[in-house]
């Protein structure tokens, strides 16, 4: 164990606390929770890859990539920060380390980039598999339900359902849910929640659904309150992703004949929204692979940054339609 400035293998970490950890289930015993746990650490594993991440008691984060990652873990080190400042070290330490050594970081430079809690659920292998898998169907995906949320959401349902637009609406909301959203069924409620007919803006476009990951809406169906027999659907997704594959929004644009402009938001930058004026226009863009990608590089990163905040709106008879388990 070393303190200081040091070298492991082409990597330089000044500052770090470098541990050997083959074998063992816990560091406890190695970092003093007197000293502090809270800090920036550097995982190690045996092909060399390094995994960056921040916890404010280390300890118990490595217990966590332990049982996500087996014994394929065999150094880690960590260097201590004070909390307010996790986000910003976290994300230096990515950047300097990027360019040197492969990380198994699943989310690029924009948003939360460390472990986090959506690792348990969803392991980090599985997530990297997901991002460049073929769509996936629903067909048998198991869903947990708290049974006092259902009923309250019910009258929203029966006002959405009334809509004629309504089976357009969901065959294109079950193929966004499919391809778009990693592991609907385990992330359903905690990291992604859907509303029917919510407030939001009621005054000049009142919504339709909507559905959220973290605190963003990811996607969501309104109508001009001056034009009702219209629709407007906006679909959000990775900028980055869609530049890649494009070169500019311009090219994308005249590719698609979306309408697409860079988003300002505060929880995620690099976000383009695409909006659309039909459903059939809308599912012909999520068939565009460059659209798939991008919108689930930004639904996993989103939910990699935390749980949705709002849970308590979700709607159960809308996910039963989005899971193509109702009429």
């Amino acid at each position: 164990m070393l303190d200081g400035t040091v070298q492991v293998g082409d990597v330089d970490l000044p500052g770090y606390q470098v541990m050997s950890v083959a074998g063992l289930r816990s560091i406890a015993h190695l970092v003093s929770r007197t000293s502090g746990r809270c800090g920036v650490y550097v995982l190690r594993f045996r092909n060399a890859d390094r995994y960056v991440g921040q916890a404010v008691d280390v300890a118990v984060r490595f217990a966590a990539h332990r049982r996500a990652y087996g014994d394929d873990i065999v150094e880690i080190a960590f260097r201590r920060v004070a909390r307010r400042s996790l986000d910003l070290a976290e994300r230096a330490e990515i950047q300097r380390l990027h360019q040197a050594v492969p990380l198994r970081n699943v989310v690029d430079t924009p948003g939360r980039l460390g472990a986090s809690d959506f690792d348990e659920l969803v392991p980090p292998q599985e997530q990297q598999d997901w991002l460049t898998s073929r769509p996936a169907t629903l067909t048998g995906v198991e869903r947990t339900e708290p049974p006092q949320l259902r009923q309250r959401q019910q009258y929203r349902f029966a006002r959405l359902a009334a809509d004629e637009r309504f089976p357009a609406l969901a065959e294109l909301l079950h193929r966004y849910l499919a391809w778009t959203v990693p592991s609907p069924g385990r992330t359903e409620l905690s990291y992604w929640s859907l509303s029917a007919v919510p407030t939001t803006n009621s005054a000049t476009y009142p919504r339709l659904l909507t559905l959220s990951v973290h605190t963003l809406e990811t996607l969501y169906v309104c109508t001009p309150k001056a034009r009702p027999d219209e629709l407007m659907i906006v679909l959000n997704a990775d900028l980055g992703t869609l530049l890649d594959h494009h070169g500019s929004l311009n090219s994308f644009e005249s590719r698609t004949g979306a309408v697409v402009r860079e988003a300002d938001y505060a929880v995620r930058s690099s976000v383009a929204t695409l909006e659309t004026g039909s459903t059939a226009e809308a599912r012909d863009l999520l068939a565009e692979p460059s659209v798939m990608a991008a919108a689930r590089r930004l639904n996993l990163d989103l939910m990699r940054k935390g749980p949705t905040m709002h849970w308590r709106s979700h709607c159960y008879d809308l996910g039963d339609v989005a899971f193509g388990r109702a009429a």
